[in-house]
């Protein structure tokens, strides 16, 4: 057995003098001397190398270096040691893991994450009031929140996506049933959407207007809160009767009186049911009169064949009508509404107008157009007496003083009332 104790520097044998060296062996041995020390010199130029760069370290002058943070470390180094290479090449094989799964994560969180809802969305009263006339409100809701979701204009909705919003414990906008949503889809096929691939793709406002049978859109469009259509279907009702009247108003000049039997001919609601929506809705109404001639007997019966109950005597006690204390033959007008939807810009009316006439003249013809009103309330005298003169058969009314509880008309009586 090797004793360690006992071993000791081995010296090259350089002979004595009763043994000679050849030649040979003594370059032999020179050689090896000078390799001895050219690898003693080697390494102690290394470890004065790791020290200053230890002592750099220590007083901050210069980092150590961090075998990690080498991006690519060649496959041969290792700090001279096969165990290093080994957790070297481990530790940048786990970085890059980790890396590559981190990136992975937030793509898919930003992928997944579901833009923000809008708070309103453009409705055209003359598609709410197709709803009403054809009793698809249930279906038109549903159409109407879809388009809420699809805010970018994919024209799509993911199925999946519709249930969790709409169905969903905490859908955002959870309004109905897992069923209940099975058959408004299913009711709405064909006019509002049609569904593949698990997907709802959206039917146009032009399509939509189209199976409704609206032949124009004339109405501007309003702006309806997302959070009424999540309500009871008589509110959503309301609402959308609502808007007819939000759309009438004008910044310039108020909307006129509108007597409720138009009302209802145009939007196919009850006066009763009128009176209920405008309720719910919050649309508010305003008091109508308008002042005619003298108080004459005369005039009263005249006036009285045209209006009936509706004509009183009015007395200017403040004299602006005239002079003080005078009297007046007046009567009650329709009512004039302010709705509670603010109004937008009417944008892509113009072409919808066009794809609409471009499906009925390819489709329906005759399609029953509604009768023209006759227009009698105007803002100024001047155009009301410029239609006074192309029908005078009829009253023509213009704007008068008002207080805000009630409004003031001027009128330029019908013929058949001087005669």
């Amino acid at each position: 057995m090797f004793n360690v104790a006992s071993a000791r520097k081995v010296e090259p044998f350089v002979g004595t003098s009763g043994h000679a060296i050849s030649p040979e062996l003594q370059a032999a041995q020179q050689r090896l001397l000078q390799l001895r020390a050219q690898h003693q010199s080697s390494r102690s130029g290394a470890t004065s190398q790791h020290a200053s760069l230890f002592a750099a370290g220590q007083t901050d002058e210069r980092p150590l270096p961090n075998p990690t943070s080498i991006p690519q470390l060649p496959p041969h180094l290792g700090w001279e040691s096969t165990a290093v290479t080994q957790i070297l090449r481990r530790s940048s094989a786990g970085e890059t893991t980790t890396q590559s799964n981190a990136t992975a994560v937030s793509v898919e969180t930003a992928v997944s994450d579901s833009p923000a809802l809008p708070k309103s969305i453009k409705l055209y009263p003359d598609v709410a009031i197709g709803l009403l006339r054809q009793e698809k409100v249930a279906p038109g809701r549903l159409w109407l929140l879809l388009q809420a979701v699809d805010a970018a204009g994919c024209g799509w909705v993911d199925e999946a996506r519709a249930r969790q919003l709409y169905t969903g414990k905490r859908g955002e906008l959870r309004f109905c049933g897992v069923r209940q949503l099975r058959n408004l889809l299913a009711q709405g096929e064909g006019i509002f959407w049609r569904r593949e691939n698990s997907r709802i793709w959206l039917r146009s406002v032009a399509k939509v207007a189209f199976a409704l049978k609206i032949p124009r859109l004339k109405m501007r469009p309003v702006a309806l809160p997302v959070a009424v259509l999540r309500e009871g279907i008589g509110t959503v009702r309301a609402h959308l009767y609502a808007a007819f009247h939000s759309s009438r108003e004008r910044a310039e000049c108020p909307s006129g009186p509108i007597a409720r039997t138009t009302v209802a001919r145009l939007t196919a609601v009850k006066p009763r049911t009128q009176r209920r929506y405008e309720h719910k809705a919050r649309v508010k109404r305003q008091a109508q009169f308008a002042i005619g001639t003298a108080a004459t007997s005369e005039n009263f019966q005249a006036r009285g064949w045209e209006q009936g109950q509706a004509a009183f005597e009015f007395k200017d006690f403040n004299g602006q009508q005239g002079p003080r204390g005078k009297s007046y033959v007046a009567w009650q007008l329709p009512n004039s509404y302010v709705g509670p939807h603010a109004q937008q810009p009417k944008g892509r009316q113009k072409r919808i107008n066009q794809a609409l006439t471009d499906l009925f003249m390819q489709g329906m013809t005759g399609n029953g157009q509604r009768a023209r009103i006759t227009r009698r309330f105007f803002g100024n005298g001047r155009l009301a007496a410029r239609a006074y003169l192309r029908n005078p058969q009829q009253d023509h009314y213009w704007r008068g003083s008002g207080n805000g509880r009630y409004q003031l008309w001027q009128v330029m009586e019908s013929s058949a009332v001087k005669g």
